[in-house]
């Protein structure tokens, strides 16, 4: 399959219509767009319930939109009808110059159109078609070639240039009071405050949903339903299977400081060569938690609980903490083991470290206005995720999605620090990313539980007992990036970028250093992570 080519002229036309702000439109889930309003959102006053992405274009959004807009010296234009529709280009095109073991070249070139409506304030929709033809740097190059998917977007196709893939994504939005949305479609979403999520993130592509949101009081109830597929039995691409999803998310503003929630998912597969199954309506339950669903079922689907919290400090100056914690399994016993060993360090009769206990965890904080410095903002973040986790027995029921994970990219058996310095002036933007994380890979065929599309039934029986992070082949990864920007259309996302990055990989086999120059020209569609 062949991507279309479309002329640039074209698409700087279409990319510069101004878009209208929309009520009940979700706001993209890029970096870019989430920078520009994290300041106000996270203010003492803001009542919006930030750790639900997508977040809803709300009247209140609007306003602080319209703020924005200013901010970059552009007046925006009220709406005078009842309906309205926008059409927006979406392009990409990047140069990249690569320093590793010889100079190489890699091209970006993206482009596709975006539909967005909304009728009398309660219905609106998007459509968003996006093709490539691209090639990319040996490590993204690696990914691809081993998982027949391009990071984010979906499946790839070789072509002269190097891939060429499509990405489709689109939703309903009805909003029938300021109690309920309702939507329907294609997409993607994110559940957390940070840069990275443990319950349900952006990092793979986009699959059907059906979600519920209620807004009661200063609680927001989330119910998604969704269909995805299982890739890793199809190197031919023909024998997709399908899995199924049910996520709950419960958001209180207890305080106008201190939000906290709670999490919960079911993955469970579809037809396979054993038994012929669908979407179980036992889980349309909007309610009652999974996991007592599940157990009644006689059921082993793969199913998740968290909690999540974020706290607003400061009052000239705004500050966040924020953090998530994920349990795939959890019985105390096992988990108090390890104290139990700490006490007694010689007791060779006392077992820690059982396989079973998989759970992750999350804290962060940001800081806007950094040394009073307008626009300036900083955040920094810790994730670690013990092996095995979002794995399960069957391959088709682990927790991801078009071979790509539903939460952190790095999948399990892993800590990583990741941080960023951004500052804005006007149209300029600026940016600084430091990322370190150590890993466990499989090493001699050995499934040490880093890689979640491995059925943790494939683990060695001697660790039944003895596991830890960065088990198996220890790696250290250093990942840092600059950029620089201008946004040549703020209402379109349009935006110029220039930047430099380097990226480490070291263990006892093998030592991978690469290093980038890039400069190119986008719309904002998605966030496109390559610091993993």
């Amino acid at each position: 399959m062949r991507a279309f080519a479309i002329p640039l002229s074209c698409i700087l036309i279409l990319a510069s219509a101004l878009s209208h702000s929309l009520f009940a439109q979700n706001i993209p889930l890029t970096r870019e767009k989430n920078i520009l309003f994290d300041k106000y959102l996270n203010s003492a006053e803001c009542r919006i319930h930030t750790s639900i992405q997508p977040l809803l274009n709300t009247p209140e959004l609007q306003t602080i939109g319209d703020s924005i807009m200013k901010s970059f010296g552009k007046v925006t234009e009220k709406r005078k009808s009842k309906g309205e529709i926008a059409v927006n280009g979406i392009f990409a095109s990047e140069g990249e110059l690569e320093k590793s073991t010889s100079m190489t070249k890699d091209f970006l070139l993206e482009g596709g159109v975006s539909v967005s409506a909304v009728y009398k304030n309660k219905l609106a929709g998007n459509f968003t078609f996006l093709s490539g033809n691209s090639s990319f740097n040996s490590y993204f190059d690696t990914v691809i070639k081993h998982s027949s998917i391009v990071p984010e977007i979906g499946s790839a196709y070789a072509s002269k240039q190097g891939y060429s893939y499509q990405y489709f994504s689109g939703y309903l939005s009805y909003s029938p009071n300021k109690i309920f949305n309702l939507q329907a479609g294609k997409d993607k979403n994110f559940w957390g405050d940070g840069y990275r999520s443990l319950f349900l993130s952006d990092v793979s592509n986009s699959y059907p949903f059906l979600k519920i949101s209620t807004t009661v009081w200063k609680i927001k109830y989330v119910n998604l339903f969704t269909m995805m597929k299982d890739v890793t039995a199809s190197p031919f691409r023909n024998d997709f299977k399908n899995k199924y999803g049910t996520f709950h998310y419960l958001s209180w503003n207890a305080t106008k400081r201190i939000n906290v929630a709670l999490f919960e998912s079911i993955i469970w597969q579809g037809t396979d060569s054993n038994r012929v199954r669908s979407f179980d309506v036992s889980y349309l339950n909007p309610i009652i938690f999974f996991r007592p669903i599940e157990y009644s079922l006689g059921s082993s689907d793969n199913a998740f609980l968290g909690a999540s919290f974020k706290i607003k400090v400061g009052k000239k100056q705004h500050q966040e903490f924020y953090g998530q914690l994920i349990l795939d399994e959890f019985v105390l016993k096992e988990v108090l083991a390890i104290f139990k060993k700490l006490a007694h360090p010689f007791d060779p009769a006392i077992k820690y470290g059982w396989w079973g206990n998989k759970q992750g965890v999350q804290l962060g904080f940001k800081s806007f206005d950094l040394f009073t410095l307008k626009n300036m903002t900083f955040q920094t973040e810790i994730n670690a995720v013990r092996p095995y986790t979002y794995s399960h027995g069957s391959v088709q029921q682990n927790y991801g999605n078009y071979n790509q994970s539903l939460a952190h990219p790095l999948g399990a058996n892993f800590t990583e620090s990741v941080s960023f310095l951004n500052y804005r002036y006007k149209r300029w933007t600026a940016e600084t990313e430091f990322l370190y994380a150590i890993y466990g890979k499989d090493k001699d065929g050995i499934n040490y539980g880093g890689n979640i599309f491995e059925s943790y039934t494939t683990r060695p029986k001697e660790l039944e007992y003895g596991n830890k992070f960065w088990q198996g082949l220890k790696t250290n990864l250093f990942c840092t990036r600059f950029k620089i920007g201008y946004y040549i259309v703020p209402s379109a996302d349009l935006i110029a970028e220039a930047g430099l990055a380097q990226r480490k990989e070291t263990n006892s086999l093998e030592h991978l250093s690469s290093a980038f120059f890039f400069i190119g020209i986008k719309t904002g569609l998605m966030n496109r992570y390559n610091d993993f």
